[in-house]
């Protein structure tokens, strides 16, 4: 960059010299000097500029990390249920849960449209570390007691968690790298989901008792969409992937035995309206 601004300015001041040399030898006079001047000036001026669009593009960080990425860590949403999120009890009667709208946790949407460095690290990349949702559900998600008497947890829209989605970067003019490592990628840890359902999702006991649990939208749970961007890199590691760890939905569901636990639903349905979308990948 610096190379070609210098030769821009040297090669304009030569051909000032030269236009305010030549006219003043074969026309003296002040004015035709300025007028040559003026416009040579102008001429060297616009040469620079387009020298410097050209050099732009050719700019490239030696090293990017985390660039244009999301990171989420314990994203935990409890939505129109019944619940206990951590240690203790949740003893509810008479005390339905109602929920007008979506429920939404974790999602994420992101680009890549990163100028990424000769060494590219985690760039326009998604991480999501335990991300749960609770959505219109009677749940212990973490460790004790929760018992619903006569009290409905309902949600009437949607609910999702921990969905992403990556577009490309094709219509991005820039150089590629020598070396990517999960950019423009998915990593979700735990991605789990308890939706129009009574469960545990940790240790305890969960029970319903004529409260049922009702969801009218749809449930997605780290539902994954990457359109791969070309090219990668001279070497691509783990790069526009999806690593799904542990992913768990529970969904329109009364199970006795949950996880590490007991979930009890007595004249309690469960009842999702919309269906069921499990944890899936779509590449582009």
């Amino acid at each position: 960059m610096q190379v070609r601004k210098v030769g821009a300015v040297a090669v304009g001041a030569l051909a000032t010299v030269a236009a305010i040399g030549g006219p003043a030898a074969a026309a003296p006079g002040l004015t035709t000097q300025q007028n040559a001047a003026t416009t040579t000036t102008a001429t060297a001026t616009g040469a620079a500029k387009a020298l410097d669009k050209v050099g732009e593009p050719f700019f490239q960080p030696l090293i990017t990390i985390g660039t244009g990425s999301s990171i989420n860590a314990a994203a935990w949403q409890i939505c129109g249920s019944n619940a206990v999120a951590g240690p203790g009890a949740v003893i509810t009667s008479g005390t339905p849960h109602t929920q007008l709208g979506d429920c939404t946790n974790s999602n994420v949407k992101l680009k890549q449209d990163t100028v990424p460095g000769l060494i590219s690290i985690l760039d326009d990349t998604s991480v999501n570390a335990v991300p749960w949702q609770v959505c219109g559900s009677n749940v212990v998600a973490g460790v004790g007691l929760q018992a619903a008497i006569n009290s409905p947890a309902t949600v009437v829209g949607d609910c999702d968690n921990a969905n992403t989605q990556i577009t490309d970067g094709k219509n991005v003019a820039g150089p590629s790298s020598l070396v990517s490592v999960l950019s423009g990628s998915i990593v979700n840890a735990a991605a789990w989901q308890v939706c129009g359902s009574t469960a545990v999702m940790g240790l305890g006991v969960s029970a319903g008792f004529d409260s049922p649990t009702t969801v009218t939208g749809t449930c997605r749970d780290s539902n994954n969409s990457i359109s791969v961007r070309e090219p990668q890199a001279a070497i691509p590691v783990l790069s526009n992937v999806v690593l799904d760890v542990l992913p768990l939905q529970v969904c329109e569901q009364d199970s006795l035995i949950s996880l590490v636990g007991l979930s009890p639903a007595i004249n309690s349905p469960a009842n999702v309206l919309g269906g069921c979308v499990p944890p899936h990948t779509i590449y582009q």
